[in-house]
């Protein structure tokens, strides 16, 4: 039997007979050792509750000095280490969406594109910026070195916005009064409006619709900052809250002045790449909607994960940095869907994850075979196999892959379920002879009881002949998910398709 590289790096995109590859709910793991192979897939984290807030959904979060604030519904939350939670304060009933959140370690500042709120630690007190000089409608905002900054929101009075605001020296209550400096903060290089604002090792970054600018605190008063000179970057932000930070990058659904479709961005300091694929560009600029995309970061086992989700299409990618590929997410068994968390943060060492419509708060962890209970579908689409356009056929398909039932890595794995849904796990083989354009009937294959590691063999026979096959494998029982890679024995073949 010979060994195959059955798994490519490509996506369904324009046409199958392109690409008809698709990996859902899985990673690739590119191994140094290359022990049975050099790529390893594995399955993505999944999540289980570990408590819930009485009001949902939840619309921002924050971590400051071990504790996590979370705005939820019109309250605001503080989660303690142990993860009792009390109301600390409440917004307006008008106040709905996500918010922008950010803290200077002595108030937390909340802006939901309405007003703006402080939450003062010391007093556990929250009350609103009532400073003239403080831009009411703000949703962006952040933190350097003692202040805190927001982006002008657009108004009836300023449809294009292009300056930011500054706080006082530690003081979310105190706000410099921009518009009567001599020289405005102001967004100078390109026409677009500025959209957000962040803060990385010192830089401040002003995010517009055509271009990105990069600012640093030179000491001046009242204002502190200037503009980094032939720094700019012609691209804009698409989406809002599609900035994610992971060690020093941020990542982000971008858009090129020049047009075309959107991008995804990293910004590493004042470098640019694209990350996205020509193929994910075209997937994401023909959704009808991507301008509420909202994503997050989070690292699994070394590899370093962005997360988009895009609520009104109901559509889900993650984007694997360390191997620089792309996947589908899921939450469900349907044909299609998004992945039901929509914000993440890291909070006790763990990575925790909010659900779309209520106050819950999962865990994400890769050795959770569930998404809170529910099966988490699976699904390998392999490149198109074929020998130069002859036709062939394929007497044995040997899937190399985790059997056993185990639900943990390394040797110190345990078991899966011993009744129920995973007690005797299978994994379903659909084949395409078209090019990919269709697949025919399910083709199901046992992996082994808990502790069966050598028997059964995951193996298909009799696949039939054609100049062109594409195998899909899907899988939905709660166990370990790895795939070593494949082998199949060739036949040469004459006649009609079988």
């Amino acid at each position: 039997m010979k060994r195959i590289q059955l798994f490519g790096v490509g996506v369904l995109s324009n046409s199958a007979v392109i690409s008809r590859q698709r990996r859902l709910n899985v990673f690739f793991e590119f191994r140094k050792d290359g022990d049975k192979q050099q790529v390893v897939i594995r399955g993505t984290p999944g999540l289980t509750a570990i408590f819930e807030l009485p009001n949902g959904p939840i619309r921002g979060w924050r971590v400051v000095a071990n504790t996590l604030y979370i705005v939820a519904g019109i309250y605001l939350y503080k989660v303690l280490q142990n993860l009792s939670f009390s109301i600390v304060g409440n917004f307006d009933a008008n106040s709905t969406g996500t918010v922008g959140i950010s803290d200077n370690s002595i108030q937390v500042i909340i802006v939901d594109g309405i007003v703006g709120y402080v939450y003062t630690i010391a007093t556990n007190t929250m009350v609103k910026i009532t400073d003239l000089n403080f831009p009411n409608g703000a949703s962006s905002v952040t933190f350097m070195d003692g202040r805190l900054i927001v982006a002008e929101p657009v108004t009836v009075s300023v449809p294009v916005p292009r300056k930011f605001f500054v706080s006082e020296y530690f003081d979310a209550l105190d706000w410099t009064n921009v518009q009567s400096l001599p020289t405005y903060a102001t967004k100078d290089e390109n026409s677009g409006e500025i959209v957000a604002v962040t803060a990385m090792s010192g830089i401040l970054t002003l995010f517009g619709t055509q271009s990105i600018e990069f600012w640093q605190n030179v000491g001046t008063s009242p204002l502190p900052f200037g503009r980094v000179s032939g720094a700019t970057r012609n691209v804009g932000l698409s989406a809002k809250y599609s900035i994610a930070f992971i060690d020093d990058m941020q990542i982000f659904l971008g858009q090129n002045f020049y047009g075309g479709y959107p991008e995804v961005d990293i910004l590493k300091g004042f470098n640019l790449t694209r990350v996205s694929t020509d193929d994910i560009d075209h997937i994401i600029g023909n959704l009808e909607v991507f301008s509420d995309a909202i994503a997050f970061g989070y690292m699994v086992d070394g590899h370093k994960m962005y997360q988009i989700t895009f609520p009104s299409a109901n559509k889900s990618l993650l984007y694997d940095i360390t191997s620089d590929l792309w996947s589908d997410l899921q939450s469900g068994v349907a044909l299609t869907g998004r992945h039901m968390a929509n914000m993440g943060i890291t909070f006790n060492a763990e990575n925790m994850v909010s659900d779309t419509t209520t106050g819950i708060v999962y865990r994400m962890n890769d050795e959770i075979p569930t998404d809170n209970g529910a099966p988490i579908k699976r699904q390998l689409t392999t490149r198109h196999i074929n020998m130069d356009g002859n036709r062939f056929g394929i007497d044995e398909l040997y899937l190399d892959m985790e059997t056993g039932g185990s639900l943990q890595y390394g040797e110190d794995s345990f078991g899966g379920p011993q009744s129920g849904q995973g007690s005797d796990p299978q994994i379903m083989l659909q084949i395409s002879k078209d090019n990919g354009r269709t697949f025919g009937y399910e083709r199901w294959k046992k992996v082994g009881k808990v502790g069966q590691y050598k028997s059964p063999r995951v193996i298909w026979n009799r696949l039939g002949a054609s100049q062109d096959f594409v195998f899909q494998f899907t899988m939905t029982d709660p166990i370990l998910f790895i795939v070593i890679g494949g082998a199949i024995r060739v036949r040469q073949q004459e006649g009609t398709d079988g």
